[in-house]
């Protein structure tokens, strides 16, 4: 034991002399200074074989989410919280029941920082994160010190571009990929934005439009140097309104608040209820119109010809294809405020703008091509109705973000799948002809095309189906909820309900203590050792431990008759004088005592705090039994 404990001691040092905690092979930082002003910071974590991270996004319930924590300063002003840069993997975890996020190998993590003044600082704090493997975890700090030049002061020092300074001493290959991948995922915004430009073109609103608006911009005759010219001004036209629109909404949000925004109560209200509008909209509940006024003042700026003419032709052509491209121009700026970049909002509405502008441009190009536009009739109602039935989807996704930030619990996985389940039922059996809305005509029997577009619509319902009774649906996972639980009643037990909630409870109602001086004091009182399990309430092995070895018949009973117990949570939050919270000091006296600091870790004392049996980890259930004959 003594030798084992020697060698616990030696890789503990080793650890420390690195530099890593355990399950780090890296750590490093960078900056980067953004248009807007701000600073960019990327944290970079190189892991070791087999170890995991888990990502920002905190699950109730769940594992320990990373972390910074910055020191207070004057010199600058935290952006939002910690963000991740990749998207994350997804997994059930056993331990939790739940679907967790997490990084195997690398993970990247970013924080925006606003410089208070020009000056050059040291942004300095510390990085919070859970390390696992499978079996032990581990709460790790890094202590994070970076120093940052603003924009400010690097115009007036050309030798140091802030955009490629490192941080410190911290190498900056790693980030590339980083870069690149939020490239990518801009260049899929962007691609997002002009597809949802050109689909705009076939509503209803504007597809009739198309033959008067070209013919107008023709002047009667065939593609001509004046006709191109103001198609080119119309399209033009088109993409500087929408920009306009776009930099106005980059103009007056917050940088703090579009991080926030995806989760905060107020911003996920306001888009729930624009879709819900849309949707009744488009089902013909009712129609929405912008004051007429607007529209006939462009009007009769447009009858007045010339090339300026293109140009009120477009400002007619957006104010009146409004109720139609609106809910486009509002999921465009929602996806571009909740990921926070500045001019996401300014690309988003250029491209839509240049996706809904081309096929007016490319038809005044190219007169010819109207004789070959399919004639307007029911089927922009079928795309009405099928864009509405989108939006009460996503207004379900919103309302569970209302429901999540306060807490309510009335949105549960159930409710939400349930509701999708029957907007794919009711879709599907619409494009069959069972039932239709008040502006569709009476169909004698489906297409191929509506069958198709049944089928896909079933399928996906009848693939959410098993979702009511547990299954992760892992392809649409973050879409939906995660698993809480709220699962269809089969035979007297919750389909999905965690196995270790259910069978911890065994453990967790033994009588215990959670700090060890309570502990010692009842041993010396009662003569009986003290058994201590070094846990945290974010750890996966330490749950599956108590399910599956703790709740043991045989276990219980001897912990319950043999042993005082004591449970120390390291990440405990309660303030301590000596080591600022008591997690922070039962993770000390671990390292101190036992020469770990992973978890679950378990051991036995006696009233005089020295070792009788252990430290033991993730043991099986025969090793464990051995583990509590104390001699």
């Amino acid at each position: 034991m003594k030798f084992s404990r020697i060698i616990l001691s030696l890789a503990l040092m080793l650890s420390a002399v690195s530099g890593y905690a355990q399950g780090v092979a890296g750590f490093s930082t960078s900056t980067k200074n953004l248009p807007d002003g701000n600073i960019e910071v990327i944290f970079n974590i190189e892991l070791e074989p087999s170890w995991y991270i888990y990502s920002v996004n905190k699950v109730k319930g769940g594992p320990m989410p990373t972390a910074f924590m910055a020191d207070e300063s004057q010199a600058y002003a935290l952006v939002g919280t910690l963000q991740n840069v990749d998207v994350p993997s997804t997994k059930i975890d056993k331990g939790f029941g739940l679907e967790v996020e997490y990084y195997e190998e690398y993970a990247s993590f970013r924080q925006i920082i606003r410089p208070v003044g020009t000056g050059a600082f040291k942004l300095t704090g510390y990085m919070e994160f859970q390390t696992c493997n499978g079996d032990e975890c581990l709460l790790n700090e890094e202590t994070v010190s970076v120093n940052i030049k603003p924009v400010a002061a690097v115009q007036t020092d050309a030798a140091v571009p802030a955009e490629e300074m490192p941080a410190d001493d911290a190498e900056v290959g790693e980030p590339a990929a980083s870069s690149d991948n939020a490239d990518s995922s801009i260049l899929s915004f962007l691609l997002i934005a002009f597809l949802a430009g050109l689909a705009g073109c076939i509503t209803p609103c504007v597809f009739p439009m198309i033959p008067m608006t070209v013919g107008f911009l023709l002047g009667g005759s065939n593609a001509s140097r004046s006709g191109i010219a103001k198609g080119l001004i119309f399209g033009l036209s088109i993409i500087i309104i929408y920009t306009i629109l776009g930099l106005v909404v980059a103009l007056f949000q917050s940088t703090a608040a579009t991080d926030a925004i995806g989760t905060h109560w107020i911003p996920n209200l306001i888009f729930a209820v624009l879709f819900l509008v849309f949707a009744f909209s488009f089902l013909g509940a009712f129609e929405i119109t912008l004051p007429g006024g607007m529209a006939n003042k462009a009007d009769r700026q447009a009858d007045k010809g010339g090339y300026l003419a293109a140009f009120f032709v477009a400002l007619a052509m957006a104010i009146v294809s409004f109720s139609c491209t609106g809910p486009f121009v509002g999921s465009i700026l929602a996806a571009a405020v909740i990921d926070g970049v500045a001019l996401k909002p300014i690309l988003g509405m250029a491209v839509f703008g240049l996706g809904f502008s081309l096929p007016f441009v490319v038809l005044s190009f190219f007169p010819g091509f109207m004789k070959k536009l399919p004639k307007s009739g029911g089927w922009l109602n079928v795309i009405k109705v099928v864009f509405a039935f989108i939006m009460l989807a996503f207004a379900m996704k919103f309302l569970y973000n209302i429901d999540a930030f306060f807490g309510w619990g009335i949105i549960t996985r159930l409710g939400f799948i349930s509701v999708w389940f029957v907007l794919m039922l009711l879709l599907g059996l619409y494009f069959l002809g069972v039932w239709r809305t008040s502006h569709d005509s009476q169909i004698e029997g489906a297409g191929w095309g509506r069958t198709m577009a049944a089928i896909v619509c079933l399928s996906f319902a009848f693939y959410l189906l098993p979702g009511l009774f547990g299954a992760p649906l892992k392809s649409i996972s973050g879409l939906i909820p995660p698993q809480d639980g709220s699962t269809i009643v089969l035979g007297g037990s919750v389909a999905g309900e965690s196995s270790s909630e259910s069978s911890a409870a065994g453990y967790s109602s033994l009588e215990s203590y959670s700090t060890l001086d309570e502990a010692i004091a009842e041993s010396r009182a009662t003569g009986k050792p003290v058994f201590i399990a070094f846990k945290s309430h974010t750890c996966s092995v330490c749950k599956m431990m108590e399910s599956t070895v703790l709740s043991d018949a045989a276990v219980l009973k001897t912990l319950s008759e043999d042993f005082v117990v004591a449970n120390l949570y390291v990440d405990d939050k309660r303030e301590d004088s000596e080591f600022r919270t008591l997690g922070r000091r039962y993770r000390d006296f671990e390292m101190k005592q036992f020469g770990s600091a992973a978890q679950p870790l378990y051991a036995v004392m006696n009233a005089d705090g020295q070792t009788i049996s252990g430290p033991v980890g993730n043991s099986t259930l025969e090793e464990f039994i051995e583990f509590l004959k104390v001699k």
